[in-house]
Parts: structure tokens; C-alpha cells; sequence
């Protein structure tokens, strides 16, 4: 066994120089690759980037005029004022209202609390 041992290890030293060209060439082929590859990716980037760029430049050039009427809007709105204010007169004299029986019922209670202790 430690025969074999010894003739691989001759074996490696006798073909190390081919091994170590093999080894520098996958190792420079991995790298070419590589960078190809992000080559590729940056062009594809600036491509998009530029073409967006264009695209805003000739939307931002060509003027585009927009006509809005808001008469239905402002006629909208004053119904809802006219409504609110019209709402709020009736709420507060809902509300004094509600007041009122709401004193008159503490009285009712008073006075059933009265009458309870008698």
C-alpha cells in the first residue's frame, strides 16, 4: 500500500505542470465567462435606462391640453353646504331637546331614589 502511495505521488509530480496549465486555464475561462456575463447585463441595463429616458423626453414634448368642466362638482358641493347648514340648525334643536329630557329623567330618577328610601 505504501508503494501505491508513492507511485501516484510520482505520477502527480511527473504531469503537476500540466495540471497546474489546466488548472490556470479553467480558472481564466471562469473568469472570462464572468465578465461576459456582466457585460451582457450592463449593456441590457443602459439599454433600458436609455430608452426610458426617451420615451419621458418625448412624452414631456408633445403638449397635451385637457379640458374639465367641474360645474356638476360645484353644483354637488353647494347642495351638501346647503344641506349641512340646514342639518346643523335641525340638530341643535334636536339636541336642546334631548337635554331636556335628559334633566327630566335625572328628576324621575331623584325622585324614585327619594321614594325608595322612605
Amino acid at each position: 500500500m505504501s508503494q501505491e502511495k508513492v507511485d501516484a505521488y510520482k505520477k502527480e509530480k511527473k504531469n503537476r505542470q500540466k495540471i497546474m496549465k489546466k488548472e490556470k486555464w479553467v480558472r481564466r475561462l471562469e473568469i472570462f465567462g464572468t465578465l461576459a456575463v456582466l457585460v451582457v447585463l450592463i449593456g441590457w441595463f443602459s439599454v433600458a435606462v436609455y430608452h426610458n429616458v426617451t420615451a419621458n423626453e418625448e412624452a414631456s414634448a408633445a403638449n397635451v391640453t385637457t379640458e374639465l368642466h367641474l360645474d356638476a362638482v360645484d353644483e354637488y358641493n353647494q347642495k351638501l353646504s346647503e344641506a349641512q347648514s340646514a342639518g346643523t340648525v335641525a340638530a341643535s334643536s334636536d339636541q336642546s331637546g334631548e337635554s331636556v329630557t335628559a334633566s327630566s329623567s335625572a328628576q324621575e330618577a331623584n325622585t324614585d331614589s327619594v321614594v325608595s328610601a322612605s
